[in-house]
């Protein structure tokens, strides 16, 4: 009942969750390139999940497994549907794909019943599992839907859900205070024990995370904006445009945008010469962002508007080398370790 009245409340004053303002990219998120700046990019379409195994940089792209051999991707494995997240896994790696499977290292599958899983981790000797949602597989829709229906699993030989009613959890974490899970939709870092909130109002939708040395790394695959923020609060709104308007064509953050004149926000964009400026509103945008091993921001990599590596899905710092994948641009970016700290 507070709820229902808080909410009630917050909409008529506009604050809240029904404020339509977003952080701004300031301290240790203060705006930059450094993603577009990276020495080395290496060209993958579809790139999507990365891990390490055995010294070796895997990444997924489509239904497809791919290994880093020097700076050139080699086929590894082929799969019968999309692979939808990766993670080192007793000596190997464990693959989960969107048809709520999950293929081991010692061949064996095991079949969860999960169909939207966002990202996996290692607690000792058991996997972690996030569903995204139980209703939408496809992360827009959710995002418009306003859902909440994420959660999350141990598997263990069963299956075990520790937490349920999430927005979106899209990453994972575990460190020795137990598992810390990104929630998309609600723009945070939890821990679930005890549910302490560790970072929130985020200005973008954060997605995986990866440990690194001293701290860990935090993809975020799209920018917040004041345009989405105030769809997201006009339900009449969002359910015509979801019924009649082609879904590449919505209102609602992408993983890459610019490329048609039939997108939201082509007359906010301020152009000179031809040129689109790199602080011009954008759906898409690219985010790395450094963490400590509180989980707080002390540096971030990014790609602005009108950057070429956006829709940041993953990073794995290895070998005196940072890679982030960048799924809207179909690449992975590699810098010197250390950057953005």
């Amino acid at each position: 009942m507070i709820s229902g009245l808080k909410r009630r409340v917050d909409t008529f004053f506009g604050r809240g969750e029904a404020a339509v303002t977003v952080p701004p990219l300031d301290g240790a998120l203060r705006a930059n390139s450094a993603l577009d700046e990276a020495p080395l990019r290496l060209p993958l379409e579809g790139v999507d999940a990365l891990a390490e195994v055995a010294g070796v940089v895997h990444a997924s792209a489509g239904s497809v497994l791919y290994a880093l051999e020097g700076d050139v991707w080699a086929e590894r494995q082929r799969f019968d549907a999309p692979i939808a997240a990766l993670s080192a896994y007793r000596d190997g790696l464990a693959v989960a794909l969107n048809d709520g499977s999950i293929h081991l290292p010692d061949g064996s599958r095991l079949e969860t019943g999960l169909h939207a899983i966002t990202a996996m981790a290692v607690e000792g000797e058991t996997l972690i599992l996030a569903n995204g949602s139980e209703h939408n597989t496809d992360w827009q829709r959710d995002l418009l839907q306003r859902g909440a229906t994420g959660s999350v699993w141990r598997c263990d030989g069963g299956m075990t859900r520790i937490a349920a009613g999430l927005a979106w959890p899209s990453g994972l974490a575990v460190d020795a205070g137990g598992i810390v899970v990104a929630e998309g939709w609600r723009h945070r870092l939890v821990r679930l024990a005890g549910g302490q909130v560790l970072l929130s109002d985020l200005p973008a939708y954060p997605g995986r995370l990866s440990k690194a040395p001293g701290g860990w790394w935090l993809s975020a695959f799209a920018p917040r904006s004041q345009l989405v923020e105030f769809v997201l609060r006009e339900p009449g709104y969002r359910q015509r445009m979801m019924a009649e308007v082609p879904m590449e064509y919505w209102v609602a953050p992408k993983l890459r945008s610019g490329h048609s004149f039939y997108e939201s926000l082509q007359g906010g964009g301020v152009k000179q010469l031809g040129k689109l400026k790199p602080w011009a509103p954008t759906m898409s945008a690219g985010f790395c962002i450094r963490l400590d091993e509180q989980f707080q921001p002390t540096g971030s990599l990014q790609s602005r508007a009108d950057g070429q590596t956006h829709g940041v899905t993953d990073a794995l710092e290895t070998q005196g080398r940072l890679h982030v994948a960048a799924k809207g641009d179909g690449l992975v970016a590699v810098l010197p370790q250390g950057e953005g700290a």
